[in-house]
């Protein structure tokens, strides 16, 4: 099974009605309105979980512990969601200006996870010049999706372990790295500022919510997805790929309400993405029906075609 696309020239690529790649990615322009809706989405449901639980304080504070971990797990849910659209910004799909493309991502996106949308950038290309190989600089995939891992991720091991070996000193510039720190920190006093509201409205309960669902049930939701997209299902789990060449796996995801927002901004059609980086994610659908109209490309797509859920019993399963 080929899981990428990545070789083939756009020219190569024509469908059935004469018309090639490099000619419909011409008139693939972004669409703006539609990735700010789809953000917009993201705040509206992070709100809905706060009203929930301001209701349920309210009205069952007594039973603080039966909800305090449902309410962590969905806020970890909507932030992995919304932190897919920094991707977005950082291949400049956010506005046609670049300018105001980081100004609003960095406001609205990158604040609540203490990001540099530039840092980001410059880290996230070299995913995408180096996918499959140790100069990797997103590597979640290189951990073998195990229950021990899952166990680790969720109790915050995996997030400690990252974070001490975290580096990127070859990739980012001093000034770089001085705004990544800058950003760290802007995103520390923004948690704080709305966990010490709710403090003050007498919520304490909802400091564990907060804190659980942006650092613990988002990174892990964050990794094991990046998992799901790049991990070779043949893979084996005693090998150490930060060392040897894991190679290149890119998947392409069934697209339902699930999916799409587990995948959001495009992540369900991984692989396309990996083909054409600087697509957006609101033309990826028609790339797609596009692509699969093509001989060439169409059967790639087709027997590469997967589910999380069925690509997550795979990996489970790996030797």
């Amino acid at each position: 099974m080929m899981h990428n696309l990545e070789g083939i020239s756009f020219d190569e690529v024509v469908n059935q009605q004469g018309e090639s790649y490099s000619a419909f990615r011409l008139r693939a322009k972004p669409i703006y309105y539609k990735v700010w809706l789809d953000i917009a989405k993201g705040y509206f449901f992070l709100a809905a979980v706060v009203m929930l639980y301001l209701y349920l304080d309210h009205r069952f504070h007594s039973w603080w512990w039966a909800y305090i971990i449902p309410l962590g797990l969905f806020t970890g849910y909507i932030a992995a969601y919304l932190a897919l659209y920094i991707h977005e910004a950082g291949h400049f799909n956010a506005h046609p200006d670049k300018k105001k493309n980081d100004r609003l991502a960095t406001i609205f996106l990158c604040l609540p996870f203490g990001l540099s949308i530039k840092s980001y950038r410059k880290i996230h290309w070299q995913h995408h010049v180096h996918l499959g190989t140790p100069q990797d600089t997103e590597v979640s995939y290189t951990n073998p999706l195990t229950r021990l891992f899952i166990l680790e991720t969720l109790t915050g091991i995996h997030l400690l372990r990252t974070v001490r070996k975290k580096g990127n000193d070859g990739v980012l510039t001093p000034e770089q790295k001085r705004e990544s720190r800058n950003m760290l920190l802007a995103g520390l006093l923004f948690h704080a500022g709305i966990i010490t509201i709710m403090l003050l409205m007498g919520h304490w309960t909802f400091l564990f919510i907060w804190c659980s669902g942006f650092g613990v049930f988002f990174p892990f939701f964050a990794t094991i997805r990046q998992i799901l997209e790049h991990r070779d299902e043949l893979a084996h789990h005693a090998t150490d790929f930060t060392k040897v060449a894991h190679g290149k796996i890119s998947r392409l995801f069934v697209h339902t309400v699930l999916s799409s927002s587990f995948g959001a901004a495009g992540f369900t059609r991984h692989m396309i993405h990996h083909w054409d980086p600087q697509l957006s994610y609101t033309q990826l659908g028609a790339a797609e029906a596009f692509l699969l109209n093509c001989e060439q490309t169409a059967p790639i797509l087709n027997t590469s075609r997967t589910s999380y859920l069925q690509t997550a019993k795979k990996l489970l399963a790996a030797p």
